[in-house]
C-alpha cells in the first residue's frame, strides 16, 4: 500500500500552490508537522521530477515549477512512490499445490489493475483542484 510519501508530497505541492510564492523547508515542515529534513527529502524528488524549483541562499526556498493547473496527482505519485501500490510476494511455490503455483501470476494481474486504475484516477485530479477545496 502507499505509505505517507504520497500524502506528504501532495501536502507540499498544495501548500506551495496556495501560498503562490517561495516557501522554506522549515515553513513546509511546520505545516506538515514534521522535520525540515524530511521535507527536504521529498522536495529533492519533486525537484528531480521537474515539479518544483529549488532556490538556494539566504532568501531561497522552493516553489512550483509549473502552474497548479498542469500538475496532476499522478505526476506527484510517480515522482515520489518508488514501489507499486500493492506488492506481490515473490516466494518459491509449493510444487504440488495448484494455488501456490499460480497465485503469483494471478496477483500480479490484480496488482497491475489496481495500479492502472489508481494512476488513471490520479491523472484526473490537479493541484489546482485541491486549492479550490480548501476552506481555511
Amino acid at each position: 500500500m502507499v505509505d505517507q510519501k504520497f500524502a506528504v508530497s501532495v501536502h507540499i505541492m498544495t501548500a506551495l500552490a496556495y501560498e503562490g510564492d517561495l516557501m522554506t523547508s522549515e515553513a513546509l515542515a511546520a505545516s506538515i508537522r514534521t522535520n525540515p529534513t524530511v521535507v527536504r527529502r521529498f522536495v529533492a524528488k519533486l525537484v528531480e521530477a521537474g515539479l518544483l524549483k529549488s532556490l538556494r541562499g539566504k532568501t531561497g526556498g522552493v516553489k512550483l515549477a509549473k502552474k497548479p493547473e498542469s500538475i496532476s496527482l499522478r505526476d506527484v505519485y510517480q515522482a515520489v512512490c518508488d514501489r507499486p501500490l500493492v506488492a506481490v510476494a515473490e516466494k518459491e511455490p509449493l510444487k504440488n499445490c495448484v494455488v501456490s503455483c499460480q497465485i503469483g501470476v494471478l496477483m500480479k494481474d490484480v496488482a497491475q489493475g489496481l495500479e492502472d486504475t489508481s494512476q488513471k484516477y490520479l491523472s484526473q485530479i490537479y493541484v489546482s483542484d485541491l486549492i479550490k477545496k480548501l476552506e481555511c
